[in-house]
């Protein structure tokens, strides 16, 4: 291999990947594939966590506003009967 494999696009991992199975530039091609898919993976993960965090807020805050609606309704159910003769 001419470039590092840390430094190839996908394209050159996969010309590499089309030389014999038990050579270095296969094996090569092949460790970097896995380790760039694990990476990844982990990014997608951490993602996944954070998104988690603000859908869990965002619960949190339309909870909130529904009883803050609920309670005001309530006030204006009882204010209506205040004011029935």
């Amino acid at each position: 291999m001419a470039n590092r494999p840390q430094d190839m696009s996908l394209d050159e991992l996969a010309q590499e990947m089309n030389k014999r199975e038990d050579s270095l530039d296969h094996l090569t091609a092949k460790a970097e594939i896995t380790r760039r898919q694990t990476a990844a993976q982990l990014d997608a993960t951490r993602a996944i966590i954070s998104n988690g965090k603000y859908m869990l807020a965002s619960v949190i805050v339309a909870a909130i506003a529904a009883m803050a609606s609920a309670t005001s309704a309530y006030f204006a159910f009882l204010s209506s009967l205040a004011n029935v003769p």
